[in-house]
């Protein structure tokens, strides 16, 4: 009989607001505990409304599992940084009281925290965006806090992990000496993902579906760059009068988005349905998924799409995409038109700003053109549908699992050395 007891494993995360890295971050708890683990999932602050994967009963044991850091008094990223010596107290204190034999964080907040732990218990940091693209879109001071907090306890981390090759090669242009500790991990989907898939709908909601239907979905968000699909679809739009483009997420920049479907006249023809617990019913059903993202770290809902069979189209950003749907080529090499990739098709990256402006760009122009070329070719379609499938394999919850355990009994056995 084996009497060997379980590693404890914290995992560490600043929300659970709805978001990539938050589904990661419980993926990973989950994965984990059904690995055999005993794990603890700490959240910095309360509320949120991210679904628990799995079960209901698995959902309800991981609930059971998560402590919250936070008072629930929410506020500038000033306040946050004043309120960071207490909580850093209440972690360390969990952290000895439940004899973790690891720590894993993800994010900037909870990674900064994680590595002013103590250093008697191994981290492991897992950066889960391009650090010079999320940079670029923080306020001043938190600017300033997450590149002077990585460059002063970057060398306490055990491992830094990162969840692609493209994000990784960035954060050695910052931080050159952390190279021996860098280690990468894509993102993986969930298996019960599947079978949501195939969950109904309402009828009204399955009547939007039906046709020609394009597909995205994210937080609104200006780094989701919606507003150049929209753009993009009104090209397409004229050329194929049943075709809609459905919107799934919700944000803060709901409001600007709808201002411009509007402003195209695209009432009856754009349609932002807002957060759905279930997305996945909705992606199984469409024609074709489009992600028009300005930047990633390693995209969950474009590897989700392929996963359910869907032909895909990505703005060809920092990171994630590249990798995804090229992976023979080299990641930090970005395309200027289309590029008919192995495992779906990339278009020229989307950068700038979020606007309602009416005129599109170039690169907005390549994800018509993009499209375009898939609506008028059903053969194409049908064998993208086939590389998704054949690409998703790669990112399954057993491969990329097996990759996070290797990871944590390395790092949990260097420590004791």
């Amino acid at each position: 009989m084996n009497t060997a007891v379980p590693m404890r494993v914290g995992i560490l995360i600043a929300t659970l607001e709805v978001g990539g890295a938050e589904r990661m971050a419980l993926a990973v708890a989950r994965a984990l505990l059904d690995a055999g683990l005993d794990v603890r999932f700490y959240c910095m602050d309360p509320g949120g409304q991210m679904p628990l994967p799995g079960t209901p009963e698995q959902q309800r044991q991981l609930a059971e599992r998560i402590v919250v850091l936070g008072d629930g008094k929410s506020g500038s990223t000033l306040k946050k940084a004043l309120a960071f010596p207490r909580m850093h107290r209440r972690f360390c204190r969990h952290v000895e009281d439940d004899q973790l034999n690891l720590v894993i964080s993800f994010m900037e907040r909870a990674n900064i925290l994680n590595l002013l732990g103590s250093r008697k218990v191994p981290r492991i940091i897992s950066i889960r965006k391009h650090l010079s693209m999320a940079l670029a879109d923080k306020d001043p001071l938190k600017r300033w806090l997450v590149k002077r907090g990585y460059a002063l306890l970057l060398g306490r981390a055990s491992n830094i992990n990162l969840n692609s090759s493209e994000a990784a090669e960035d954060l050695l242009q910052w931080f050159p000496v952390v190279k021996p500790k860098l280690s990468v991990i894509n993102n993986f989907f969930e298996p019960l993902m599947l079978q949501k898939g195939k969950d109904p709908l309402t009828t009204e909601e399955q009547q939007l579906l039906e046709g020609t239907s394009i597909l995205s979905c994210g937080r609104l968000a200006a780094v989701k760059r919606q507003d150049a699909l929209i753009r993009a679809f009104a090209d397409v739009a004229t050329r194929h009068p049943d075709a809609r483009l459905i919107i799934v997420g919700d944000g803060p920049k709901r409001a600007e988005l709808q201002q411009l479907v509007d402003q195209l006249g695209l009432q009856q023809r754009v349609h932002l349905v807002g957060f759905k617990a279930n997305p996945y019913a909705w992606i199984s059903r469409c024609k074709l998924f489009v992600l028009s993202s300005r930047a990633e770290g390693f995209p969950n809902a474009l590897l989700e799409a392929m996963a359910l069979g869907r032909p895909v189209i990505a703005a060809d950003c920092r990171s994630g995409p590249r990798e995804l749907l090229a992976p023979e080529t080299q990641a930090s090499v970005k395309t200027t038109a289309v590029d008919m990739a192995s495992f779906g098709v990339l278009t020229a990256p989307l950068e700038g700003p979020l606007t309602t402006a009416l005129v599109m760009s170039d690169s907005e122009k390549s994800l018509a053109d993009a499209i375009e070329r898939m609506l008028n070719n059903n053969t194409l379609c049908e064998t993208y549908q086939q590389k998704s499938l054949q690409r998703a394999a790669d990112f399954s919850r057993d491969v990329i699992l097996g990759q996070w355990l290797v990871l944590a009994n390395k790092v949990v056995a260097s420590s004791l050395h």
